[in-house]
């Protein structure tokens, strides 16, 4: 079975797509440059289509990112980047920050709620800081050609989504600090070193590569991909705080003034020493 959500902004094509097999169910997004910045109707459709999954659940889910909304150019123009050809409000900057925040959140409860099994697929450019959907996926495939941006020192404004949480749940607390301060690229080979991503496809088969491997793990026992997919969860121990205290650090991220404040506050200290 295989259906479109169109979006209800005439100007903008289909928003994404779904393919249902026996198996598997494919789900994937059009022309998105950010998850928040998808119209209400296409967000409505996607939290319908996890809501249907965990009423009748795949038992393997293989989310297809697009490029657009993954790449750095997406995370500047976010961000009101004249340099990437978006010069906006530092308001309304602000609100698309918690805007990202809360709808990658959202998002993730999505995929760590379900009994299916979902594999994250992605290619080309991906800023670290817009990962947290591929990352928060149960087995994860990139193409050959990956890479891995981190622009933690360029966008100190940007949204974290999770991805602090993420990281350390993957490899480490330590590592994953040295990941968001000092690693300004990372190569697939580099990210499945370390565990971030499961395989490498080569760029002309990587979907093909990532339904070959959703079709191997769908054929096991439904219970066996339940009981895998619950384990992991079991180890998320703590999400739920921890996103609750991320959303309320975002919002003073958003602020524009929590810097100067915090920097002047830092001064004051010292002036009173």
């Amino acid at each position: 079975m295989y259906w479109k959500k169109k979006s209800k902004d005439p100007a903008r094509s289909w928003t994404f797509s779904v393919e249902r097999s026996r198996r598997t169910t494919v789900l994937s997004l059009h022309e998105w440059e950010s998850l928040a910045g998808a119209d209400l109707g296409s967000l409505d459709g996607l939290w319908d289509f996890f809501a249907e999954e965990k009423r009748k659940p795949s038992r393997v889910i293989v989310f297809v990112a697009p490029p657009c909304l993954l790449r750095p150019r997406s995370l500047a123009r976010l961000l009101g980047d004249p340099d990437a050809g978006s010069d906006v409000p530092s308001v309304e900057v602000s609100k698309r920050i918690l805007r990202e925040e809360n709808v990658n959140q959202r998002f993730i409860e999505n995929v760590r709620g379900l009994d299916s099994f979902v594999v994250g697929v992605a290619d080309g450019e991906v800023a670290l800081r817009l990962a947290a959907p591929l990352l928060a996926c149960d087995y994860r495939i990139v193409s050959s050609g990956t890479v891995f941006v981190n622009t933690t020192q360029k966008y100190p404004r940007a949204p974290l989504n999770c991805l602090p949480w993420l990281l350390a749940e993957m490899v480490g607390g330590a590592r994953a600090s040295q990941l968001l301060l000092d690693v300004p690229r990372m190569s697939a080979d580099d990210a499945y070193a370390l565990g971030l991503v499961n395989h490498i496809a080569a760029v002309d088969r990587l979907k093909e590569e990532a339904l070959e491997i959703a079709d191997r793990i769908g054929s096991l026992p439904r219970a066996t991909i339940v009981s895998l997919k619950r384990a992991m969860i079991a180890t998320s121990v703590g999400f739920e705080s921890y996103r609750q205290k991320e959303l309320a650090l975002t919002q003073k991220i958003a602020s524009s003034h929590w810097e100067e404040e915090q920097g002047g506050s830092h001064e004051n200290r010292h002036s009173n020493c």
